[in-house]
């Protein structure tokens, strides 16, 4: 599938040498940006979708180095059920946890702990909540 967003008032790069990027649209392929600049008409003719951003902002999506997660899209000590996909509304779309998963009981003992982490990274391989990637430290 390919879509493309158009008509976007600005489009910043990430990069503080280069903060903003002379652009007006972003071609997506099979979820992977393939173009960023401006499309043609052929380029948008070849779209299954394409998305009239009405001049907003596109920015690349900003990473929390530090999450305390467990299971699932849940952190028990702040008693929050959602939280990483209410992250994507402040422009995060990535987490990074130091893998000491926060579930009640959890086992002290060095056998039980990487047992514990192994599972977290494995849960969250395949799972995004609301699409944000997390990545569990080994």
């Amino acid at each position: 599938m390919r879509t493309a967003i158009v008509n976007i008032g600005k489009v910043l790069t990430g990069d503080l040498e280069n903060p903003v990027m002379d652009a007006d649209s972003i071609v997506i392929a099979d979820g992977l940006i393939q173009a960023v600049g401006t499309a043609s008409a052929s380029d948008l003719s070849a779209c299954d979708v394409v998305i009239d951003a009405d001049g907003a902002v596109a920015a690349p999506g900003l990473i929390d180095s530090h999450v305390h997660i467990t299971f699932g899209d849940y952190t028990p000590r702040q008693r929050t059920v959602g939280f990483l996909e209410s992250y994507l509304h402040g422009g995060v779309t990535t987490s990074i946890t130091a893998s000491e998963v926060h579930v009640p009981g959890r086992p002290k003992d060095p056998d039980g702990v990487k047992a514990l982490a192994v599972a977290a990274q494995r849960c969250f391989a395949e799972y995004r909540p609301g699409g944000m990637r997390v990545h569990p430290v080994r």
